[in-house]
């Protein structure tokens, strides 16, 4: 039997090969890049100061587009039709839509010929609301309305075309039509006679319209025009053709 001391040394000295388990020895040499490797991995870079980091609306270019193509912030916007959620689509429906309900609701306060013609205080009080909880659900209407359209213009401010299609247009739209329901019911019901109510819905329905006017012209005629030039010069005159199919007449280079 062979002694303790007469045993191989579990530890040998340095030499140009390491000791893996179950026998096997591996050169330090294959060891040491791995080994840099791993101290690579371990040591992450550092962040990026919030400071340095550059936000921008501006999409990036789209891939595998054929040479000369431009993309314009009116494509921009085009695109960014797509990526509108359809909930806002659906409440831009809605606001409108109520804000028309108000003005419709308006005629159904006014006061009758009938009524009028009654005298004392309560012909008074029928002169001012006919119809107190139906004029208060109709400013209510408007209201809503109203605020929904304000804040689907601020939320959505920056695609012109968007704006433009789905509040103004529809809001001037159906301010219009609560013009000519009010003037109905009062040149029609009473005779042309003007009362508190009826003066309130018609400064209310004009000036929702007014102002509807006003931002259309504003944004579709000069800020949208403006883009559209821009495109046009870049790219292009575009046409709706025929049947609407498209078509591009080149810009002169």
């Amino acid at each position: 039997m062979s002694s303790p001391l007469n045993r191989p040394s579990l530890n040998p000295g340095p030499s140009s090969s390491r000791s893996r388990p179950y026998g096997r020895t591996v050169p330090a040499a294959q060891l040491a890049p791995a080994s840099r490797k791993e101290e690579a991995h371990d040591d992450p870079s550092p962040p990026i100061p919030a400071k340095q980091l550059h936000h921008t609306t501006q999409r990036p270019p789209l891939p595998n587009m054929p040479a000369g193509y431009t993309q314009t912030r009116y494509v921009d916007m085009l695109l960014a039709l797509d990526d509108i959620p359809q909930m806002f689509h659906m409440m831009a429906s809605f606001f409108t839509w109520i804000l028309l309900a108000g003005f419709v609701l308006f005629p159904g306060t006014f006061t009758s010929l009938q009524q009028q013609q009654l005298n004392g205080v309560e012909a008074q009080l029928l002169n001012v609301v006919s119809n107190i909880p139906l004029y208060i659900i109709a400013w209510l209407c408007t209201g809503i309305g109203g605020i929904g359209m304000i804040w689907l213009w601020w939320r959505w401010r920056r695609n012109y075309i968007w704006i433009v299609n789905r509040i103004f247009v529809p809001g001037l739209l159906n301010s219009l039509a609560g013009v000519i329901s009010v003037l109905s019911n009062i040149y029609g019901v009473q005779h042309g006679t003007y009362s508190t109510t009826g003066e309130s819905a018609i400064i209310v329905t004009a000036a929702v319209a007014v102002v509807c006017g006003c931002l259309i012209l504003l944004y579709q005629f000069w800020l949208l025009g403006d883009i559209k030039k821009e495109h046009n010069r870049e790219v292009g005159v575009e046409h709706a053709g025929e049947h609407g199919e498209g078509t591009m007449e080149y810009r002169k280079k």
